[in-house]
């Protein structure tokens, strides 16, 4: 790795090279050279206010929320989430208030770190972590240099307000850093990482809890509404409850039976809440209680009309988005098994009379059966037909190895597999399933989008964001030559 001197500034490609050096070190949990990382830049985090956002799924659905409510609101608003989609730069935002949403609105990348200032950021940053390693600090985490860029730049910038989402469990958290924040959420629970967070909710919950500030606010989706928490859900929500006891904060446990009157038409979910209607443009029942939840975290900031705006105007790409309709093109990045059922929820009420060819590559590392199971096998309607690829990262479930467990999720012999690189894909006879794969991602794309076109039916993928972060341009890509999208 090559090291940097003082008045010598990396371009962007330099700023990407040095960050991921420290890739090798893995993750590492613990705040001391985070700390130590902050002190030095002159604790930039503190210049503004944060809502900081942990929990297993929905955070970055809360966060899109957060963030444009708060820039309705006409706050310049900074926006960190992880991990981002199509562009590396998305991770890192910035918000100018209405002006800059509405910007954002037309141009999706508008409100990125630009390449130059990352650069800049990265080589200060780079600068300081030399003079800790030659003091004998360890260097820094990937993510940790990502965060301390994300709160240098928001101070840089001057922004009102932060809206920060945490990477991984909350305690232990690089942007766990912050020493005190406007409001903390807490989103869904859920069973990832157990060998990190524990293997109970409880245990997941008090990670998460971790991040509760010292006389703060906190915002908490009731554990107890998880999809089969049951007595886990109690213990958890009790865990939490507990620390927020302990710190002095401020509580407000949004649950279902909170919401009623609930409404969907086409583009938009009405619901009541609280006494009032609201309305969000994202897709899924799950969006109207993180609706719910942002709505308890916004009102720190500004009035139940401002968030009404800014709930409609929430864009949040890659989770249940439907790029067409006709016939039917939807991404999303189902990555656990909340998520996919979540998803199977979705295809059951709105598309059960679909027939639908999925497009799948999960992560080695996650409950791939139970996942499989959810969207595959356990709905009404069992698929069309099958595609299985890889995510485009060490950690993915090989294209073989997924086709035979699906193969025997769906009691198909494996005679049925086809190799989409060794031989020609032909279209499954009497709507039995066929199951095709490859560990080209774009190919397995092509062969599934060629025959969804051909024959009319509706096209899903789903499985790792990775998959759908690295898909979304070659399928906007696609649809642009048909002149669909």
């Amino acid at each position: 790795m090559k090291t940097f001197t003082q008045g010598e500034k990396m371009d962007f490609e330099a700023a990407l090279d040095y960050l991921f050096s420290a890739n090798d070190l893995g993750i590492r949990p613990g705040l001391e050279r985070i700390r130590e990382l902050m002190n030095r830049l002159g604790n930039p985090e503190e210049d503004y206010e944060i809502i900081h956002i942990a929990g297993t799924n929905g955070k970055g659905s809360i966060s899109s929320y957060c963030a444009h409510i708060a820039a309705e609101a006409n706050k310049k608003t900074g926006w960190f989430t992880s991990p981002y989609l199509e562009n590396f730069n998305e991770r890192i935002r910035v918000i100018d208030g209405k002006k800059g949403l509405e910007d954002f609105q037309k141009n999706f990348r508008s409100p990125e770190i630009s390449d130059e200032d990352f650069a800049g950021l990265m080589t200060d940053i780079s600068l300081v972590i030399e003079d800790m390693k030659k003091e004998g600090y360890q260097m820094p985490t990937v993510f940790e240099m990502l965060t301390a860029c994300a709160l240098l730049h928001f101070s840089r910038e001057k922004v009102d307000l932060a809206v920060l989402e945490v990477g991984l469990g909350g305690r232990l958290d690089s942007t766990n850093v912050i020493k005190k924040s406007l409001v903390s959420v807490i989103s869904s629970l859920g069973y990832d990482h157990t060998d990190r967070l524990g293997k109970t909710l409880a245990e997941i919950a008090g990670e998460k809890a971790g991040i509760i500030k010292e006389g703060s606010h906190l915002v908490l989706y009731d554990p107890c509404d998880v999809v089969e928490a049951g007595e886990e859900g109690r213990k958890a929500k009790e865990t939490v409850l507990a620390i927020a006891k302990q710190r002095g904060a401020s509580l407000q446990v949004v649950s279902k039976s909170m919401i009623s009157d609930h409404n969907i038409d086409h583009n938009m979910q009405s619901f009541s809440y609280d006494n009032k209607r609201w309305e969000t443009s994202l897709k899924g029942e799950f969006q109207v209680l993180n609706a719910a939840v942002a709505i308890e975290a916004c009102r720190k900031i500004t009035d139940d009309e401002t968030i009404q705006q800014g709930l409609q105007k929430s864009i949040w790409p890659g989770r249940l988005e439907v790029l067409r309709e006709e016939p039917l093109l939807m991404i999303d990045g189902a990555h656990n098994v909340q998520g996919c059922a979540a998803l199977a929820r979705e295809l059951e009420r709105d598309y059960n009379n679909e027939d639908i060819i999925y497009l799948c590559g999960i992560l080695a590392d996650k409950e791939h059966e139970k996942m499989l199971r959810l969207v595959l096998s356990e709905r009404t309607r069992k698929p069309y037909a099958i595609y299985c690829t890889e995510a485009p990262v060490p950690r993915t479930m090989s294209a073989p190895d997924l086709a035979k467990e699906l193969a025997k999720i769906l009691e198909l012999e494996e005679t049925n597999l086809r190799n989409i690189d060794a031989r020609t894909i032909e279209a499954p006879q009497n709507k039995k399933s066929m199951i095709a794969y490859s560990a080209d991602m774009e190919k397995a794309f092509l062969e599934a989008f060629s025959q969804a076109n051909e024959e009319q039916k509706a096209l899903v993928a789903f499985g790792s964001l990775y998959l759908i972060g690295n898909l979304r341009p070659i399928i906007r890509r696609e649809l642009g030559k048909r002149e669909m999208y």
